[in-house]
């Protein structure tokens, strides 16, 4: 398991800030995203998919699929306790439009400077090995139900917010945060078992 108690803490302007990157090419792979972060935990390199698909990014076909099968390979590994998650290089080369991402970083800036004055160091007890595990397997849940939920639109919406909450708060130590992000991620759950059925039904 990636020891986060071992990486300072980051707000959550300074995650956004790291997703953005200057660069001649035209595109960002999901790849060169993931290695800006992995040197900064579990919560960090987690973030990175879920912020995508909660974006207008993520209404484009196949995108809440990859982002879900990211997320879900990460949180795979992070409960294998692998300090180098690996992903398949066909979803490491997938590109996103740089432009589209920083200027969709850039829209919110404001509102997370703000939603910065409310995250803080707390609630220390999610460093606990089963309380992480748990944030991992939930995570890794919401993942898989994001791939069928996108014949449902904006549906899977709600397990790529839960999974970004979860990340803000283990990449900010904010336990309190990391909680509200596991309790929309039951939520999720509900909800996406509802529909599924309906949708087989």
């Amino acid at each position: 398991m990636l020891d986060l108690a071992a990486v300072r803490s980051m707000s959550l302007h300074e995650l956004l800030g790291r997703m953005q990157s200057t660069g001649e090419e035209d595109k960002i792979t999901f790849g060169e995203l993931l290695a800006m972060m992995e040197k900064r935990g579990f919560g960090p390199m987690l973030a990175v998919p879920a912020f995508i698909c909660s974006t207008p990014i993520g209404a484009i076909p196949g995108i809440p699929t990859v982002t879900g099968i990211t997320i879900f390979l990460i949180s795979l590994q992070v409960l294998l306790a692998k300090s180098h998650p690996w992903l398949p290089s066909a979803i490491k080369g997938i590109g996103i439009e740089r432009d589209s991402l920083n200027s969709g970083i850039d829209r919110i800036k404001p509102a997370v400077t703000r939603v910065d004055r409310l995250l803080m160091p707390r609630w220390f007890f999610m460093r606990r090995i089963v309380f992480r595990s748990l944030i991992a397997i939930s995570c890794a849940l919401c993942g898989l139900m994001m791939v069928p939920l996108e014949l449902v639109p904006f549906l899977g919406l709600i397990p790529a917010v839960a999974v970004f909450i979860m990340a803000i708060g283990m990449a900010t130590d904010d336990g309190a945060v990391a909680l509200l992000g596991l309790s929309l991620a039951g939520l999720g759950f509900f909800m996406g078992a509802q529909q599924l059925v309906s949708l087989l039904s």
